[in-house]
Parts: structure tokens; sequence; C-alpha cells
């Protein structure tokens, strides 16, 4: 019983800090300019992910919220694991993906 104490104490400590990530990584950016080409928005990667999320995965969410129980707890954590998918995603897109000169160059070393 001690055990899964301290695994749902863990979990809702990694649901905390992915909430808070989630609310970071939503926030509009603060005049960082132009982006890998983009002027605000997010990418279409990430577009297309928060879709799956508004959808499939929160009807997923609701019904499991109806069955309760392990299937609810099983739930919250496939929802933690599409927050943090969502952040690495996110994050992602804001970086530049680097030049083929330069790939090649680690690839030899």
């Amino acid at each position: 019983m001690a055990e899964l104490q301290g695994l749902v104490e863990r979990l809702e400590q990694a649901v905390s800090r992915l909430e808070l990530l989630s609310e970071v990584s939503h926030r509009p950016p603060e005049n960082c300019g132009e982006l890998n080409g983009v002027n605000g928005g997010v990418a279409p990667s990430v577009e297309a992910f928060d879709k799956l999320m508004n959808n499939m995965v929160a009807e997923f969410l609701k019904k499991s919220k109806i069955l309760a129980g392990d299937v609810e707890t099983h739930a919250e954590m496939v929802h933690s694991a599409f927050q943090a998918q969502r952040a690495f995603l996110l994050m992602a897109s804001q970086y530049q993906q680097p030049q083929e000169g330069h790939q090649k160059k680690k690839k030899r070393s």
C-alpha cells in the first residue's frame, strides 16, 4: 500500500510539473520576432497535435472519468504523456534545422 501511495505522489508531482510546463508553453512569445521563418502562432505539427488532443484524447479522457478507478488513473497518465509530447513538439518547432554542411561535418568527426 505504501508503494502505491508513493507512486501516486510521484504521479501528482509529475502532473504538476507538466501542467506548469504546459502553461508556460501555451503563453504567446514575448517580442521574439520571427522564428524559423514564421511570425507568431505555432508550427503546423503542433496545431495538428492540438487537434488530436482536443478531439480524440479529450473524448478518451472524458469517458475514462466516467469509468473511474484504474481506468481514470491510467487516462491521467496518458494525458500527462501527451502534454509532455506537446511541450517537446513545441520546443523542437522553435529551433532551426541544422544546415546540410554542418551535419556532414559532425558525421565525419
